[in-house]
């Protein structure tokens, strides 16, 4: 197992291990049951995402890079190109059908 990500909090963390699982990557999320504990433990850093296979981890960095990118990016809206619905610019993958926008 492989450190891959220091998540800023649970829904991030699962944001990007739902990408890193798209990508093909089998990967798992620790520490998700400390944010019982923020308050007394410091919030950040302490859900972490892991790969499986070490042999991967640059598409992994790849993957997180694209994601965090993602976050920072403010993007105008565009139709799905398998469906048509309207995704926020914000979004790589379509809510309706789960096809990937680019």
């Amino acid at each position: 197992m492989l450190r891959i990500y220091d998540a800023e909090n649970i829904i991030d963390a699962q944001l990007a291990l739902d990408e890193l699982k798209a990508g093909g990557l089998d990967c798992c999320m620790k520490g998700q049951h400390l944010m019982g504990g923020v308050g007394e433990i410091p919030p950040s850093g302490v859900i972490t995402l892991w790969i499986s296979a070490p042999q991967h981890e640059q598409r992994a960095r790849d993957i997180i890079r694209e994601y965090e990118d993602g976050k920072r990016s403010e993007q105008p809206s565009r139709p799905c190109p398998k469906c048509g619905e309207i995704i926020e610019g914000n979004f790589g993958r379509c809510w309706n059908c789960n096809a990937f926008l680019d």
